[in-house]
């Protein structure tokens, strides 16, 4: 668009361009290409490990750890992934622990003791 202005007898030009706004959408579904897992321990006493799924397939073990603790990761929204979480208290303890997807719960389980002994164990499956 052009518009002719004039100011104090001279004449000037402003041209001004009109750009239609567009939304690209990367993915037509709606559907995330990915999922975001977030597995959560709160609450008091020491643990003795950890181990966790990451990929569907791969377990990771840390071990001596004080809550809270949190481990985010992405996996691939297509195909089936399996969720797991275990959790091996160390003495006195009162656990809170779960797996979200995508920020919203997938599942959650509590533990409280003094022994030690058992073992906390939350499982979960992502599928398209």
């Amino acid at each position: 668009m052009i518009r002719s202005l004039r100011s104090g007898g001279v004449k000037s030009l402003r041209i001004t361009a009109m750009i239609p706004m567009f939304a690209l959408a990367t993915a037509c579904s709606g559907e995330p290409e990915v999922n975001t897992v977030a597995y959560q321990i709160t609450g008091t006493g020491q643990i003795a490990s950890i181990t966790f799924m990451t990929d569907g397939k791969t377990s990771v073990r840390e071990e001596n750890v004080t809550p809270p603790w949190t481990k985010t990761f992405t996996l691939p929204a297509e195909g089936t992934q399996q969720l797991q979480l275990l959790i091996q208290p160390a003495g006195e303890h009162e656990l809170s622990a779960s797996i979200d997807v995508n920020g919203q719960p997938l599942t959650s389980s509590a533990s409280a003791g003094s022994d030690g002994g058992g073992t906390m164990s939350l499982t979960g499956e992502l599928g398209s």
